[in-house]
């Protein structure tokens, strides 16, 4: 009978000490190699001759999506990280990412805004609207450098009324 409450003792205790183990999620922040990503992000919206205007930056707190993984040997990536940073002041966002050793990342930076821009209506007519606008980049980055982006967005499409000219 002692036997079996000491083996009970010991089976409540083992189980306990299993049921109370935290899984943790692998998580890159904890690799010691870093790539760091940086860059500016300004929209270009076309003016009533259509032509491209002049770049602006964007406002403070603009988010941007930041995409990352790591190639497998076709390189593809199969599945990718998301961490989104905002600008500062100057449009501009930096962010370390970590990277196992010796290898690249693939990283793809991506942002949209509403506001106005010039496109033509069904008529022909040259008319400001509602615009939606979007940009993304890539590059494959080696760990243990960094990489800078110039991040465009550019009207991606038009809304307000029936048969606006989509870029």
């Amino acid at each position: 009978m002692r036997k079996i409450s000491f083996f009970g003792i010991v089976m409540v205790l083992l189980l306990s000490m299993v049921g109370c183990s935290k899984q943790t999620e692998l998580s890159t922040d904890v690799l010691p190699t870093k790539v760091t990503v940086m860059g500016y992000v300004r929209y270009i919206t076309l003016n009533k001759n259509l032509q491209a205007e002049e770049p602006e930056l964007v406002e403070k707190g603009h988010q941007v999506n930041i995409f990352y993984g790591v190639p497998n040997d076709k390189g593809n990536v199969d599945g990718y990280a998301l961490k989104t940073v905002t600008v500062d002041n100057n449009a501009f966002f930096k962010v370390e990412l970590g990277c196992p050793v010796g290898k690249t990342l693939k990283v793809r930076v991506a942002s949209s805004m509403y506001g106005d821009s010039y496109t033509t209506n069904k008529e022909g007519k040259k008319v400001s609207c509602e615009t939606y606008f979007f940009g993304e980049q890539e590059a494959s980055v080696l760990c243990g450098s960094s990489h800078s982006f110039t991040l465009d967005i550019t009207p991606a499409s038009n809304f307000g009324e029936d048969g606006l000219k989509q870029p």
